[in-house]
């Protein structure tokens, strides 16, 4: 049975995802349609690509993924497939392709030409991505929907970097919070690999607003009481600031501290 995931910017009030699964029952006789996230902030090319880098993977082989995210055709923004880890990927090239697959070797991109069988759309998520989804699933190269490109319409995303202050001999890594999930957490842009390479052992402080500071890295959210401040690795292996239990869009470890998407954190070491 063939996988076809869905993600988009949509929301779930209005008609446009059960047309598009409609379409797809009504094209391919087997087919399991997963929903990955319909509730993307809007043209949130960051948050977008920080889901589907850690949900694609769980996926089998030749799953097809569709995302409706900023997806109108216009200027460098292109329509593409893009063939990556034996996955399809279809959508529009505004840069979020380049921030979904950082240092991952990709196998093919193709641009979308519009023929007599595909056609441009104000709805592109129906009339041009899931119909070419149809069509690959019943055996048609990805190569005949247009011509190959060699690169993703580049989206830089902002790493972390490590300041040095010689006078105090200390060092700073400045991270920012990439993500805020629907429980509140703070997902900041440092890897588990990236802290233990700058880091390692040495003590460190993790300085947040209203003068909250952390100096350990738990391994369980239990490793704290109920209602504490906590940092943790996530299951992406990135530096996740959590509020143990108490978490939820209202009083999550963002509202307590005043934290947004794309503040600063320091880490002093």
């Amino acid at each position: 049975m063939s996988v076809i995931t869905l993600t988009s910017d949509y929301g779930n009030k209005d008609y446009f995802i059960s047309s598009i699964k409609g379409y797809l029952c009504a094209n391919l006789e087997y087919i399991k349609i997963i929903d990955i996230s319909h509730d993307i902030t809007p043209f949130h090319l960051g948050e977008c690509a920080y889901i589907l880098r850690n949900s694609y993977p769980s996926f089998p082989n030749k799953t097809i993924h569709i995302i409706g995210l900023d997806s109108e055709h216009q200027g460098e923004k292109k329509h593409i497939i893009a063939k990556v880890e034996n996955h399809y990927f279809i959508g529009t090239d505004s840069g979020l392709f380049s921030l979904i697959f950082q240092n991952k070797k990709v196998e093919k991109i193709i641009q979308i030409e519009f023929k007599n069988d595909i056609k441009d759309s104000t709805f592109p998520m129906l009339n041009v991505f899931a119909k070419i989804a149809c069509e690959i699933i019943n055996g048609k190269k990805i190569e005949t929907f247009g011509s190959e490109i060699k690169s993703f319409l580049y989206n830089k995303e902002n790493k972390p970097i490590v300041t040095v202050d010689e006078i105090k001999k200390r060092r700073t890594i400045v991270a920012e919070i990439i993500y805020i999930d629907r429980f509140g957490n703070a997902i900041t842009n440092i890897s588990k690999e990236f802290f233990e390479a700058k880091i390692g052992t040495k003590p460190f402080t993790i300085i947040l607003r209203r003068n909250q500071k952390i100096e350990l890295i738990s391994e369980k959210y239990s490793d704290v009481d109920e209602g504490d401040i906590l940092a943790i690795f996530n299951s992406a292996q990135l530096l996740e600031i959590s509020l143990m239990r108490r978490n939820t869009s209202e009083i999550g470890v963002n509202s307590l501290l005043g934290i947004e998407e794309k503040d600063s954190i320091l880490i002093d070491f």
